[in-house]
């Protein structure tokens, strides 16, 4: 068994006015087979994984396979064509804040540096920087280029000066965090006055959390998910933080009912051979998925993801 430490309501810090939500193992890289609990906070509805590994344990849960080591585009060329243009439109719109000149860009937890590629593809000049825990994909990011730091964002001593950066993106970052407080501590210090944060974490309000929530929901992502938040949760520990919420918006992630899907087929003994179908780069999933999402945030104005733009003051 993995060795474990308690949690509670990071913005409440009331760990008895929470319920459970839902319990499982790790469907998707079989690091553990230990059954992990999510607790849900009555009063502001942060999900938190109530006994979570320790920090010594992360090279376990965090394999060398681990996707975000993966640089290969994956799926159908026309996924990623919608995909590059999804992420272009976002590039644009941090263009128009940040106004002209060169910028400073920090990705925190940048992978093998595929948003700082299309950062690159999309920009002039800009000075493109990042930090990632995992070696293969800082690895590969360094290849490209990039100056990149192989560091824990929360926990080592970083390289760069604050005030440093004018933009800091954290995709898919804050949710794997210990104390997304001090998170965002750091993030504060690296901007300059009037930096922008680029938050993407999952929606716990979204349609699929609600039909998979007590246990396979791909959101969980148990065990590396320690923090899930509904947008009005979010906005306030940023706000508590000293940042200004510009604008919240729900971003597609057909990922998440792959995984879901392929979550419960893992954990049935007659599901496990058609769980290897619900893959991302699967096109006949990833299209299906895709399809759900869009109706998902046509219907409801809500998606898996969202993304939130804040300022610092």
């Amino acid at each position: 068994m993995l060795e474990t430490e308690s949690a509670t309501c990071l913005l409440c810090n009331e760990g008895t006015d929470s319920l459970p939500v839902a319990s499982g193992w790790d469907f998707e890289y079989r690091t553990t087979f230990d059954e992990y609990q999510f607790q849900q906070c009555v009063r502001c509805g942060l999900v938190f994984l109530k006994e979570r590994p320790v920090a010594k344990e992360m090279p376990r849960i965090y394999p060398d396979n681990y996707y975000s080591a993966d640089d290969s585009e994956g799926g159908p060329k026309v996924t990623a064509f919608f995909r590059n243009h999804i992420e272009a439109s976002k590039v644009r719109r941090y263009q128009r804040l940040l106004g002209e000149g060169r910028k400073e860009v920090l990705d925190i937890g940048c992978g093998s540096g595929r948003l700082l590629d299309m950062m690159k593809r999309n920009t002039s000049g800009w000075k493109l920087s990042g930090i990632e825990i995992c070696l293969p994909a800082a690895v590969t990011a360094l290849l490209k280029g990039y100056d990149v730091s192989h560091a824990d964002f929360e926990e080592d001593d970083l390289v760069w000066q604050d005030a440093s950066f004018d933009l800091a993106l954290m995709h898919q970052v804050i949710e794997h965090t210990r104390n997304p407080r001090e998170v965002l501590r750091r993030a504060a210090r690296l901007l300059r006055s009037g930096g922008l944060l680029s938050i993407e974490t999952p929606d716990v309000q979204s349609l699929d959390f609600q039909i998979f929530k007590r246990r396979y929901w791909g959101g969980y992502h148990i065990p590396r998910h320690f923090y899930l938040f509904n947008k009005r949760s979010l906005a306030a520990l940023l706000e508590q933080e000293g940042f200004e919420i510009i604008c919240i918006t729900s971003i597609l992630s057909p990922v998440f009912w792959i995984h879901s899907v392929h979550n419960w087929l893992v954990d049935t003994k007659w599901g496990r051979g058609a769980a290897r179908l619900f893959h991302y780069r699967n096109p006949v999933m990833l299209g299906a998925a895709t399809s759900i999402e869009l109706i998902q945030t046509s219907l409801f104005r809500r998606s898996s993801n969202m993304q939130i733009l804040a300022r610092r003051l």
